[in-house]
C-alpha cells in the first residue's frame, strides 16, 4: 500500500508537471524537430516510403528463380487393372486364364518440387524493376514534400500563437489603461467636473475592452491547441515559446531567379520527374507483350506407386524449356500499348502545369512578402503616431482642452494600432515561411 500511494504522488507529480502551463518552452527549431518525430501526417508519409521500398525487394526477387512444392493424394474406386479377355492364351482353359490383372495401386501419392527460372521476358522484369525504383525515387519526393509543408504548418501555428499571446498582452494593457481613465472619470464626476454621460460612455469602452480581452485570451488557448496537434503533442499539454515577433528585414529577392530555383529545386517537379520515367517504362512493358517469354523449369517428383506399377515411393526428375509467344490477340497488345503512351502524354502535359502552377505560388508569395514587410514599415509609424496622439490628447483632456470622447477615441486608435502592428509581424515570418515553401526549402 505504501508503495502504491508513493507511485501515485510521483504520478501526480511529474504528471502535474509535464501539463502545467509552463510544461515545455520551445524554440522554432525545438518546435520543428517535435513535429518531425511525432507529427501523425509525417508518419503516415514515412510508412508510404518504406511500403516503396518493400516493392523495390519485392521487384528485385522476380530476378531470381522460384522454389514450390505440391503434394497430393488420390483414392481410386478400383485399382487399376488389364483386362485379359482380349487377349486368350491359346492352349489354355478360360477358366484357368486370370480375367484381369491389377496394375498399380488404388492409393496414390505424389509430391513435387519445382524450380523456376526466366530466362527472357522481353526485358519486362527489368523494366518492372526499375519501375519500383522509380516509385521509390518519387515517394522519397513526396516525403520530402510533406517534410517540407510541415515545417511550413509548424511556423505557421507558432508565430500564430505568437500572434496571440501578443493580442492577450495588448488588450491586458487596454483594459489597465481604461481601468484607470475610468477611475479618472469617477474622480472627476464626483467633483462635478464631467457629466454623468461622459462617465457611462467610458464604462461602456471598459466593457469593450473586456471584452476584447476574454476573447484575446480565449484565442491564446485555441490556437495552442492547434499548435500542439500539428507537433503531435497532448492538446492540453502546458507550452510556452521561447522567441518573440521580430522584424527582420528580407534580403532582396530576385523573382525570377527564385522562380527559376524553385522549379528545379521543389520535390513535386523532381516527383513528377520520376512519374515521367515510370511512364517510358510502362510503355516499354506493355511492348515486352510482343516478345516471347522462356523460362526453364526443374522437377522434382517422388510418387507412388513406382513404375512399375508396385505400391513403393521412387523419386524422378524432370527440366522443362518453355517458350511461351503471343501470336494473336486481336490487337490487345497494340491498344494496351496506345493507352500507356497516352498516360505518358498526360505526365508530360501535368509536368507543363505543375511548372506554371510553381511560377504562380512563387509569385504570389514573393507579392505576399513584400506587402508584410511594407505592413510592418507602416504599421510601426502608425504606433508611434497613435502614442503621440494618446499623449496629446490625454494632457489636453486634464486641462479640458479635450472631450472625453476624443481620449476614448484615441484610445482606441493607440490599441488598434498596437495590434495591427503585431499582426504584420506575424504576417510578415508567415510570409517568409510562405516563400521558402514556395522555394522547395
Amino acid at each position: 500500500m505504501r508503495k502504491l500511494i508513493l507511485i501515485t504522488v510521483l504520478v501526480l507529480i511529474y504528471g502535474s508537471k509535464g501539463l502545467g502551463a509552463d510544461g515545455i518552452e520551445l524554440t522554432l527549431e525545438e518546435s520543428i524537430s517535435i513535429a518531425l518525430e511525432k507529427n501523425k501526417s509525417l508518419a503516415v508519409a514515412r510508412e508510404r516510403l518504406l511500403e516503396s521500398q518493400a516493392k523495390v525487394g519485392e521487384a528485385w526477387t522476380n530476378f531470381l528463380p522460384k522454389l514450390s512444392s505440391r503434394a497430393s493424394y488420390t483414392r481410386l474406386d478400383v485399382v487399376p487393372y488389364m483386362s485379359m479377355k482380349k487377349f486368350p492364351i491359346p492352349g489354355m482353359p478360360a477358366e484357368t486364364f486370370p480375367r484381369k490383372i491389377e496394375i498399380g495401386d488404388d492409393d496414390i501419392y505424389n509430391t513435387t518440387i519445382s524450380v523456376q527460372q526466366p530466362l527472357f521476358t522481353g526485358f519486362s522484369i527489368m523494366n518492372g524493376y526499375r519501375i519500383s525504383q522509380l516509385g521509390g525515387e518519387a515517394e522519397w519526393s513526396n516525403f520530402t514534400k510533406t517534410e517540407n509543408e510541415l515545417k511550413f504548418y509548424v511556423k505557421r501555428a507558432y508565430f500564430g500563437l505568437l500572434k496571440a499571446e501578443e493580442f492577450a498582452r495588448v488588450s491586458e494593457e487596454a483594459v489597465k489603461q481604461m481601468e484607470a481613465h475610468v477611475q479618472d472619470l469617477e474622480n472627476m464626476y464626483a467633483a462635478g467636473l464631467v457629466a454623468k454621460n461622459d462617465l457611462l460612455k467610458g464604462k461602456v469602452q471598459l466593457s469593450n475592452v473586456r471584452l476584447m480581452r476574454v476573447r484575446a485570451h480565449n484565442g491564446v488557448k485555441l490556437t495552442r491547441a492547434g499548435f500542439l496537434n500539428v507537433l503531435g503533442l497532448p492538446l492540453n499539454r502546458g507550452v510556452k515559446l521561447k522567441e518573440e515577433l521580430r522584424f527582420e528585414p528580407a534580403e532582396r529577392i530576385d523573382l525570377e531567379d527564385n522562380i527559376n530555383r524553385a522549379v528545379k529545386n521543389r520535390p513535386e517537379v523532381e516527383a513528377m520527374g520520376y512519374s515521367l520515367e515510370i511512364g517510358e517504362k510502362l510503355v516499354s512493358l506493355s511492348r515486352a507483350k510482343y516478345l516471347p517469354n522462356v523460362f526453364m523449369i526443374g522437377n522434382y517428383d517422388y510418387k507412388r506407386p513406382n513404375r512399375e506399377y508396385e505400391p513403393k515411393f521412387y523419386g524422378s526428375w524432370n527440366i522443362v524449356l518453355v517458350a511461351q509467344f503471343n501470336i494473336f490477340d486481336w490487337g490487345a497488345i497494340h491498344q494496351q500499348t496506345a493507352q500507356a503512351k497516352h498516360r505518358y502524354n498526360q505526365l508530360r502535359e501535368g509536368m507543363e502545369q505543375l511548372k506554371d502552377g510553381i511560377t504562380l505560388e512563387v509569385t504570389q508569395a514573393y507579392l505576399s512578402l513584400t506587402e508584410a514587410q511594407k505592413m510592418v514599415e507602416i504599421s510601426r509609424e502608425n504606433i508611434a503616431q497613435a502614442e503621440e496622439n494618446y499623449r496629446v490628447t490625454d494632457e489636453k483632456f486634464k486641462q479640458g482642452a479635450a472631450t472625453n470622447t476624443d481620449l476614448l477615441d484615441a484610445n482606441t486608435l493607440l490599441t488598434q494600432a498596437k495590434m495591427d502592428y503585431v499582426a504584420a509581424l506575424a504576417d510578415y515570418q508567415i510570409a517568409r515561411a510562405q516563400l521558402e515553401l514556395a522555394m522547395g526549402k
